[in-house]
């Protein structure tokens, strides 16, 4: 079943994506997680998706909402990491199309569709990690979602792991460079969560907090 996405008229048309849409999509996306195009088959069958489309009304961004119980790969690599989750949790696939306009809009119509389905829901969001997808971490946090892992899930590359309703920033707390994975890994491992950003002359840098 697919959900049509919420965005600005001014700047997007947003309309219901049909599976064969989808899926032809996902075949631009370099990313390992939209393989195999079965796999792809069975997140439409489970999931949302939200898409966001320009002027010739083609479908340029788009992105899965996923229950975290459902018999798929992305879903099960989870649980393994945090646990079987004792309520209804959530996941948002890493969107197709890193314009930070299209996520920023993707992200929002995300939230909104899973405040009204399951207030107060865990929601995870999962971005490979890849040079293209860096830029899209502080986009993430700006929406309110808190990075809280670094780190690869079971046949998946490593991934920026998110969760919805993080801490807030806070004057304690350290800064890292998003390029110094090594020392953002293990502080997360340790139970911290990246909450802000700011640009730095080597890219840019994250606010990590204890939580």
């Amino acid at each position: 079943m697919l959900q049509l996405c919420e965005c600005p008229p001014e700047q997007f048309t947003a309309r219901r994506l049909s599976a064969q849409e989808f899926c032809a999509l996902a075949q631009t996306e370099a990313g390992s997680l939209y393989r195999p195009r079965s796999e792809v088959l069975r997140m439409l069958t489970v999931g949302q998706a939200f898409g966001v489309c320009a002027a010739l009304d083609r479908p340029d961004a788009a992105l899965l909402v996923l229950p975290a119980e459902a018999n798929l790969a992305l879903a099960a690599a989870l649980r393994e990491w945090i646990g079987l989750p004792r309520q209804r949790t959530y996941i948002l696939t890493p969107p197709i199309n890193s314009d930070p306009a299209t996520v920023r809009q993707l992200l929002a119509a995300a939230k909104r569709y899973l405040h009204r389905l399951a207030p107060g829901c865990p929601v995870w969001a999962v971005l490979e990690r890849t040079p293209e997808a860096e830029p899209l971490v502080p986009l993430y946090l700006q929406q309110g979602f808190a990075l809280r892992a670094l780190r690869p899930l079971t046949g998946l590359s490593p991934c920026y792991l998110f969760t919805a309703d993080g801490p807030n920033p806070a004057d304690q707390g350290v800064w890292v460079e998003l390029a110094d994975a090594t020392h953002l890994a293990l502080l997360l491992c340790r139970g911290w969560a990246a909450v802000a950003s700011r640009p730095t002359p080597a890219g840019c840098a994250l606010q990590l907090v204890p939580t």
